[in-house]
């Protein structure tokens, strides 16, 4: 009887090692799909802050498009060495100001507000105040296709969340004139 207790212990030695084994790997595991998990969460939160800037920008170019055609008629004279560069820049500098996030009593700073209302504060969490986005380029590009001319517009803009950084690039096709 002593060499059956003797065998039992080992063999209950042996399965509790295994299953504590088996718990370090899935503890480690864990903590690694939590640290992936974290990055992927930050990323898809600065990628939805860029998209934010760009949703901005179109809606902007809906409601305002003779303001946007004048900064690219500007654009267009100076390229052709007639315009004031100063007045463009200054011109296209106010254009773009109401999609800066940092920017206070513009649109983007009310949608950031929006932003970081949603952002939840528990023990560890970051402060609010996490999401920043801006547009950084505006522009209307045409593309001489066969027998036609096509027309988007080109909407780069960056998002971050807390320390993530990502830009997003979109083209609209837009209809100038028939």
């Amino acid at each position: 009887m002593n060499r059956r207790k003797g065998v039992a212990i080992a063999v209950v030695l042996v399965f509790c090692t295994a299953i504590l084994g088996l718990l370090t790997v899935l503890m480690m595991n864990s903590r690694h799909q939590r640290g992936s998990h974290s990055m992927q969460y930050d990323q898809t939160r600065a990628l939805m802050a860029a998209r934010s800037g760009i949703q901005l920008a179109i809606y902007k170019y809906r409601v305002l498009p003779s303001e946007y055609y004048r900064i690219h008629q500007m654009a267009i004279d100076i390229k052709n060495g007639g315009g004031n560069p100063a007045e463009f820049n200054a011109t296209r500098e106010m254009w773009l100001r109401d999609f800066r996030s940092e920017n206070p009593d513009t649109p983007a700073a009310r949608i950031k507000a929006h932003l970081d209302a949603g952002v939840s504060i528990l023990p560890g969490d970051p402060p609010a105040g996490s999401y920043e986005f801006a547009v950084e380029e505006f522009d209307l590009i045409s593309r001489s296709l066969a027998g036609y001319t096509q027309d988007y517009l080109r909407v780069r803009a960056w998002g971050s969340f807390r320390g993530t950084r990502k830009t997003m690039e979109e083209l609209i096709e837009v209809k100038i004139a028939e």
